[in-house]
């Protein structure tokens, strides 16, 4: 009774192998271990003998749970945005998933996230650069792998982030550079007037945008209440986006100024709205509402631009989103202070408006340039400049 080893060559041992066993007998109960090393074997054998001496049998006799298999990568960003996707706007989410459909799970899904190697990682990695994507593209394909690893990592699955080694900067971008496309004043007043004959259910919404540079989503999610038409204002407090509604992309409210006849179209359309709503017997919600009443899908509006856009002669590509790029452009061209139209745009940063449009105040450089020859001879001529010939 107790705990006996049994090495090759000693009696009782089955032989034919060179392993060590480990017998235990204790009370009735039996167990059998088997080592390849005789240090294993004796060490193993050392542990018992003190459990059993200590009363503590149970933990000898009692086999321990089967450990829990690692989650599959698949598995792994099903939880990763379960946990961290409720923070995301839901155009990062579409962005995201649709990465993990084309990107990610192809080539990592059915694997164990544990056995993935930093190697499968950047052969990952350099397989899609070599695709020619965008830096923005790469940089969202990197972050939410990154993304599943980091979750993992938290959850005490993973000791480091696979990811951790494809970081840094992505290197010039070797590839066409697209511009925003915008209308010109010309362009702008055409659509807007095609827009009102042809297409009356949707001229106010097309002209909101173009007068204000509200995205779409923005003012599908517009309601009757968020309109201020005696001081002209709007409270943009909420979009949709595929019928789906939430805050807008900065994630804040902000008010924005209505001109004129923009609210002259838009109390029109609102006695028209509470017309339709009276007859449906609902109280008017929506600014832009469909038939039911509910807001109006995206698809007839983008087809309504486009035929729009055909009526009135303009035959390059544009998205109804390039409104949004008009009010700006215009704007800016017209001398609007940038951070004003920053504002308006309910960018996060002026930052992100000057890198879009910066290049669009064309006299903005030799304002500059005349503002600071004004510093220069605030009391005439720069007294270090070349003499005149008047002073010669």
């Amino acid at each position: 009774m107790g705990v006996k080893i049994q090495k090759p060559g000693d009696p009782g041992h089955p032989g034919g192998n060179r392993r060590t066993y480990v017998r235990v007998n204790f009370k009735g109960h039996r167990k059998t271990r088997t080592f390849n090393s005789k240090k294993a074997a004796e060490d193993y054998a050392g542990q018992v003998e003190a459990l059993l001496k200590l009363g503590k049998a149970e933990e000898v006799f009692t086999e321990p749970a089967p450990a829990t298999p690692a989650p599959t990568f698949q598995e792994a960003a099903e939880r990763w945005l379960a946990v961290d996707g409720a923070a995301f706007k839901v155009g990062t989410l579409d962005s995201y998933q649709a990465i993990l459909t084309l990107h990610l799970e192809p080539i990592f899904g059915a694997r164990r996230i544990t056995d993935i190697t930093v190697a499968d990682v950047e052969d990952w990695w350099a397989r899609l650069r070599a695709k020619g994507y965008s830096h923005k593209q790469l940089g969202n394909c990197r972050a939410v792998l990154a993304g599943i690893f980091r979750r993992a990592l938290t959850s005490g699955i993973l000791t480091r982030n696979p990811a951790d080694a494809i970081q840094g900067r992505l290197g010039r971008e070797d590839r066409e550079v697209r511009q925003a496309e915008w209308l010109t004043e010309p362009e702008l007043r055409a659509v807007l007037g095609t827009a009102a004959q042809r297409e009356p259910r949707y001229y106010p919404l097309i002209l909101l945008i173009g007068s204000t540079g509200i995205r779409f989503g923005e003012a599908l999610g517009t309601q009757v209440g968020d309109m201020d038409l005696e001081r002209g204002r709007l409270h943009l407090r909420r979009a949709i986006r595929k019928h789906r509604l939430s805050s807008p992309k900065s994630g804040k409210p902000r008010t924005i100024d209505l001109p004129a006849s923009t609210v002259t179209v838009l109390r029109d359309w609102i006695n028209t709205v509470r017309a339709e709503a009276a007859v449906r017997g609902q109280e008017p919600t929506w600014l832009f509402p469909s038939v039911t009443g509910q807001p109006t899908d995206e698809a007839p509006i983008r087809q309504a631009f486009h035929r729009t856009l055909k009526a009135a002669g303009i035959l390059r590509r544009l998205r109804i989103h390039d409104l949004r790029h008009t009010y700006a452009s215009l704007n800016l061209q017209r001398g609007v202070p940038l951070v004003v139209v920053s504002r308006q745009l309910g960018h996060a940063s002026i930052a992100i408006t000057a890198d879009i449009y910066g290049h669009l105040a064309p006299d903005a450089g030799r304002q500059a340039a005349d503002a600071m020859e004004a510093i220069l001879t605030e009391h005439g001529r720069n007294p270090g400049a070349t003499p005149s010939k008047e002073s010669s």
